[in-house]
């Protein structure tokens, strides 16, 4: 009965505005609502050394909505949940152990948040998980009547008993179309359409693809295994088949004949699937060990009841199909025909040309693996060769974010900027720092604007707030025009940079001199008119694979203030420190400098930029190791066929070889 309710054409996790979400009220289909924004950095002091966690703005709707009650405390009241209202603060289970070692009388404490004193009304459950785990939740107190149409809200809804989501989906449709001309769209060439689509749909959405090549990889070498064990259950029909005449013509039945073989079946069935399961159990453990976090989930550690059922009853199928198999082999006048055609040299000619066919079949299925993987490496390879048109080589970063009750202006942020970055600069063995709002990989944010005749483009591009000194520190080369410099900042001409698509697309081709203004909607006036002076190399900012999208940056200093509101809901200062030698070394000194210049602030996410390099690459890095495991094991599975077959028809023609060496052939032309 959860759904997430947003745009048809924008899964997984797709999003609503405040706007269209204060119009959902009442609607008979859905019992409960409740809505997550955008996580945002938050400083939290009060237990120890400040810290910069996430933070997730939520109504007080989404926790009854889950059927979630907080492990201690409360959920947020009506009253909390409203502007201006009493502050509250949710924390996360690990956060409430890490920082405040799980001190059941956290509630009702205050903590520094963001500078201000905040209670904590309540912790949540271990088990909560919603597209990640939040340490702290904030109310959203989302205002009536709000004018937000920028769609940053996650909406869940519990629906009524008996209703179908394409039901509710309907009435969630009709609600917003009825408000059309409010929400903008009603005469736009863009007409949304709005559905309501499973929880569990969107959960599961991005391990989808990952998961379907894992279970095809493992049903071709279960495929391989079933021929395999074909193979030898025939072969060992054929051992028994002198036997079996002699008892079928003695009056043994079918089922007397038969028994034998689903025996060994039942117990090869068997002892597979245990052997199988204590080989995950173990590859579980050696996964949370050695693999990223990435690619294993934390709460995998156990192997569920489901897949123990499904592994024995796969493994005892596939026995019992195989025993069958031979037993079909070995029936009445077959059995006969074998004992006569195979009583001088063992296995018939039709027996062994069977078992020579489910070999090749075996290698081919293990070809089909092995093309696969080299697939899937080529392509890994070739994208690690692609220029991101960046060095992330011997950079680290963090994040940051200054509050707002302490630095509520971009004047009183740039003083903060000036002091870190000349703290950072001083230290020896850096060459260039610089503060950016998002990094040139592995994070986003689009900002419309109005090109010189007026216009906005199709698709907002991507923005940036930089420091002086950034394309220098990330390595990014300038084409034409100049850098942004110390005297770019407030009462000095608003200035900007575009990449080289930016250019390409919209200023076709000449960029250098012509005016861009931010789109700020109604009170686009109040955005100052940006003159571009320098144009900058393209950077894949969604990684190797896509294309460089358009870019401008504008310098952090000549931020609107009014903009500057915008950017913390939705990104953080990213600081980044380009150094000669080891770059994890300045790791201390990062924190120290920030505690020396604002003990308040704290940081996260304290890395080397080539790590996000890396993760941009790490889901083909991971399906062509995972291909390439199955590969090798089919092909183990491809020799072992081969060699039971090679094995058995040498011993069946040993008489033969004999003869043959007894005549004078020699061993070359035995093998």
């Amino acid at each position: 009965r959860l759904v997430v309710l947003g745009k048809h054409d924008a899964h997984p996790w797709s999003t609503i505005s405040p706007q269209q979400y204060q119009l959902l009220g009442g609607i008979a289909s859905i019992e409960r609502l409740g809505s997550k924004f955008a996580p945002k950095d938050i400083n939290v002091a009060g237990a120890g050394e400040p810290d910069l966690v996430s933070a997730w703005p939520v109504d007080a709707g989404l926790l009854p909505t889950l059927g979630v009650a907080p492990a201690l405390g409360r959920n947020f009241s009506a009253e909390e949940d409203r502007p201006n209202g009493p502050r509250a603060a949710i924390l996360g289970y690990a956060f409430w152990q890490r920082h405040f070692n799980g001190d059941t009388g956290v509630i009702g404490r205050s903590v520094l948040i963001d500078g201000v004193a905040t209670p904590v009304v309540g912790v949540l459950p271990a088990t909560f998980r919603l597209d990640g785990a939040p340490d702290v939740l904030l109310p959203l107190a989302l205002g009536a009547g709000s004018r937000d149409s920028a769609t940053n809200l996650l909406v869940l809804a519990r629906l009524a008993p008996g209703i179908s989501r394409d039901a509710a989906g309907a009435a969630f449709d009709a609600r917003l179309q009825a408000h059309a001309g409010e929400l903008g769209f009603a005469n736009a060439n863009w007409h949304p359409h709005f559905v309501a689509t499973s929880l569990a749909r969107n959960l599961g959405a991005t391990a989808k693809p990952v998961l379907l090549l894992f279970f095809a990889c493992a049903l071709c070498v279960l495929l391989l295994v079933a021929v395999n064990l074909s193979n030898l259950m025939l072969l060992r029909a054929v051992a028994r088949s002198h036997a079996g005449a002699v008892r079928a013509a003695l009056g043994a039945s079918v089922v007397r004949l038969a028994l034998p073989a689903l025996g060994e079946g039942l117990l090869i069935g068997l002892f597979g699937a245990a052997g199988g399961l204590s080989l995950a159990a173990a590859a579980l453990l050696l996964g949370h060990a050695w693999l990223p976090d990435t690619w294993i989930a934390p709460q995998a550690t156990l192997i569920g009841w489901h897949a123990f059922a499904f592994a024995f009853i796969t493994a005892l199928a596939v026995g019992v199909l195989a025993a069958l198999f031979g037993v079909w082999r070995g029936r009445g006048a077959a059995n006969a025909r074998e004992l006569v055609a195979g009583g001088r040299v063992g296995a018939s000619v039709a027996s062994r040309r069977f078992g020579r066919t489910l070999v090749i079949a075996q290698a081919a299925l293990a070809t089909l693996l092995l093309a696969s993987s080299a697939l899937l490496a080529h392509s890994l390879w070739k994208l690690s060769r692609v220029d991101l048109g960046f060095d992330a080589r011997n950079v680290l970063v963090f994040r940051l974010n200054p509050a707002s009750a302490l630095y509520p202006d971009t004047a009183s942020v740039q003083r903060l900027a000036e002091r870190l970055l000349g703290r950072l600069r001083a230290e020896p063995g850096v060459r260039d720092v610089a503060l950016t709002t998002t990094l040139p990989i592995g994070s986003q944010l689009n900002v419309s604007v109005r090109l010189p005749d007026g216009s906005s483009p199709p698709e907002a591009p991507q923005y940036r707030a930089v420091s002086a000194h950034s394309f220098a520190t990330f390595d990014i080369p300038l084409l034409a025009g100049r850098d942004f410099s110390d005297a770019d900042r407030g009462g000095a001409e608003p200035v900007a940079i575009v990449n080289a698509a930016f250019q390409r697309q919209y200023l076709h081709g000449d960029a250098i001199g012509q005016t861009l203004r931010i789109d700020g909607g109604p009170d686009d006036l109040s955005m100052p008119l940006m003159r571009i002076v320098g144009v900058v190399g393209d950077v894949r900012q969604f990684g190797p694979q896509e294309a460089p999208p358009p870019t401008f940056y504008a310098p952090l200093a000549q931020v609107p203030d009014s903009l500057l509101n915008l950017l913390r809901q939705l990104v953080p200062l990213n600081a980044a420190i380009r150094v000669d030698g080891n770059a994890a070394a300045y790791a201390d000194r990062a924190r120290a400098a920030l505690r020396e210049v604002d003990a308040r602030q704290g940081l996260a996410a304290l890395r080397l930029l080539e790590h996000d390099v890396s993760d941009a690459t790490a889901l083909q890095r991971m399906n062509a190791v995972l291909v390439g495991l199955f590969a090798g094991l089919a092909m183990l599975l491809a020799g072992v066929g081969l060699y039971s077959v090679t094995a058995v028809a040498v011993a069946a023609r040993q008489r033969e070889f004999g003869v043959r060496a007894a005549l004078g052939a020699s061993a070359q032309r035995l093998l």
